[in-house]
């Protein structure tokens, strides 16, 4: 026995009615715009252009006080000794 298959009746169930889990072909089923959508990009709501970034002012934040996840540029943040770290290597003590 044969299974009747939506997509294979224009995306019709057996009983005639709309079976919604077939696609329209459309972008985001006709229900938006796609040059609409894509002018809006990558922007998100209530985004008012410019973000401030610690990273390009000097790891501080705008109240001035040091952002701890921008980088030194020091081997995990001058704690261990990049040497001495790979003499160690995989070796468990």
């Amino acid at each position: 026995m044969s299974q009747y298959k939506p997509t294979e009746h224009d995306g019709l169930k057996q009983d005639g009615t709309p079976d919604k889990r077939v696609g329209t072909g459309e972008f985001a089923h006709g229900q938006v715009d796609p040059h609409e959508a894509g002018k809006a990009g990558g922007q998100t709501s209530g985004s008012t252009g410019e973000q401030y970034k610690p990273s390009e002012n000097d790891g501080l934040k705008k109240d001035g006080t040091e952002d701890g996840r921008v980088g030194t540029g020091e081997f995990a943040h001058g704690k261990v000794d990049p040497v001495e770290a790979g003499k160690a290597g995989g070796k468990s003590s």
